[in-house]
This record gives C-alpha cells, structure tokens and sequence, in this order.
C-alpha cells in the first residue's frame, strides 16, 4: 500500500475526530446534538451508503467474492464467540460483566467506523463486502447478543430485520444479484447523502472521546484484553488465516480491516439497558477506538503487504 496515501488517511480521520472533540469540548456539539447525529448515521445516511454499494457492476469474480465474504463472516462470528466466552470465563469477574465482555469481543463497530474505513479504502467493492459483514453483525448482536445480555430465552429476529441498515443490506444484496438496479437520477443524490458517513461518523467518536476521563480509560485490565483481541489477534489471526487459504486481493483486506474495528458502540447502549456493567462497556469502546490509531497503520499495512 501507498505510504503517502496511508499518512493522508490517518490524517484525515485524526483531524476529523480532533475537530468533533473540540466542538463537543466548546459546548458547539452539546448532547442532545451529539445523539442526534448518531441517530442521523444510522438511521438516515450509513443505509444509503449501503445503496450505492449496490451500483457495483455485476461480475461473477464479484458475485463470487461475495459470497465468500459471507462464508468468511459466518467461521469468523462463530469462533469470536467461542474466544469470547472463555476469555470471558478466565476473568475475575460479575457475571453480567462476563456477558458484555463477551459481545464487545464479538461485535465491532461495523456502522460507525466500517463503513467510512473500508469506503475511503477500498471504494465500492470493499463496502459491498462490508454490507455482508454487517449483515452478520445486525442478525447476531439483535439475536445472540439480546439473548446473552438480557438472559432470555428468545431472539428478537425482527428488532434486526426491522433495523434501516440490515433493511439497507438486504435490499442491496437483492439489488446485486438480480436484474434490478438503482437509475443514475437517483444514484446521483444517493451517492452525495453516502459522502456523509465518513465525516459525521469520525466527528462523533470525537465527541465521544472529550466525554471521558482520558486517565480511567487505561485502568482496567479487563479492557485492555479487550481491545488487544479486538484490534490485534483477531485482525493477525485472519490475515493469517486467509493468507494459508489462498485468499489475496480486496475481499481479504476489506475483511481484515473490518475485523481489526474497535469495540462496537451499540455495547455501551445495550449494557446501560440490560444493567450489564454500562461504565466497563463505555471505558473499554472509547479505549478500542483511541488505541485504533495506533493499531490501525499496522493492520492496514500487513493486509497489504501479504495479501
């Protein structure tokens, strides 16, 4: 990979996030602003950033790789679950602790910073890719994830199929695959709303970032093991993984990428409903994101240099 354009993407988002910790910090962004525009990423912008992904002309290299990346998706949710319950379960610790341990091993932040990454990175084919995974993420974090920190019996399969993003990634895999496309008059406001992501989606980790105490965030060991699975072994092992299989090119960088993301944010909410130690979980995602400009250049670099 370029040097000169990884220093510009690390610059960009440094900036970018720089600038949303100083917004929050003045009282421009207050906290009602700072929801709002989370709430504007999910809801209304990271699904038509899902759409334009769907504009990817139909190739079978393509349609193949995608199928792939699901494949891929399903062995990695698998096998992070199992490493997150006996990392879980060799910890000291409350059993509801135990459980948001687990789904912030599990669980990315796949809206927020993948979709933004992998698009600067690796255009549309890598977010194509990235829909897939996020696909997987939705469908397990509003099944397994609810049923683990809520300690339920049932999974809530329609709060995750009613969700605009795993609508958005159904809809675009439909799109993909079938005769059906999006006309230019429409790809054309779709593309300009899905330019937002990346802006808005760094600017509120910013915000997020000026809302702690930057000295809490380096106490607890727990996280710490977090964010190394997080933003290390799991990115290496899969890079690994993919380099003995053959794999080489966009799919096993993109999903690289995406498995070296930080704690997803959607774990801080879940654990202040659920009770599930909501300070652990907010000490532990804005640590992940903080260390991923350290972790991230590495990754990316190792992604490209042996795959």
């Amino acid at each position: 990979m370029d040097i000169v354009f990884l220093t510009q993407l690390l610059f960009k988002i440094l900036f970018v996030v720089t600038v949303g910790f100083i917004l929050k910090k003045t009282g421009v962004i207050t906290d009602s602003l700072q929801k709002g525009l989370s709430n504007l990423l999910v809801m209304g912008i990271v699904p038509f950033n899902i759409l334009e992904a769907s504009a990817s002309r139909f190739t079978p290299e393509l349609a193949a790789g995608v199928i792939k990346s699901a494949v891929i998706c399903c062995i990695y949710y698998i096998a992070a679950i199992v490493v997150g319950n006996i990392t879980a379960g060799l910890m000291h610790t409350d059993r509801k602790s135990k459980n948001i341990i687990i789904t912030m091993i599990t669980f990315a932040n796949v809206g927020f910073i993948g979709f933004s990454l992998v698009g600067e990175i690796f255009g549309s084919e890598g977010t194509l890719y990235c829909v897939v995974y996020n696909l997987f993420y939705n469908l397990l974090l509003y099944t397994y994830g609810i049923n683990l920190l809520g300690e339920s019996s049932g999974f809530d399969i329609m709060s995750a199929i009613k969700k605009p993003v795993t609508a958005a990634c159904i809809l675009a895999v439909i799109i993909f695959f079938s005769p059906l496309y999006i006309p230019d008059i429409l790809m054309g406001p779709i593309s300009s709303i899905s330019s937002a992501v990346f802006p808005i989606s760094m600017l509120i980790i910013g915000c997020e970032a000026a809302e702690m105490d930057i000295p809490s965030l380096f106490r607890d060991k727990r996280a710490y093991i977090v964010s190394a699975l997080r933003l290390a072994v799991f990115p290496l092992a899969m890079a690994a993984v993919l380099k003995i299989l053959g794999f080489s090119g966009t799919l096993p960088r993109t999903m690289v990428v995406l498995t070296a993301l930080p704690c997803g944010s959607m774990n801080i909410i879940f654990a202040e409903v659920y009770d599930c130690s909501p300070k652990l979980a907010a000490v532990t995602v804005v640590q992940s994101m903080l260390l991923l400009a350290f972790t991230l250049p590495v990754i990316i670099a190792v992604s490209f240099a042996f795959l």
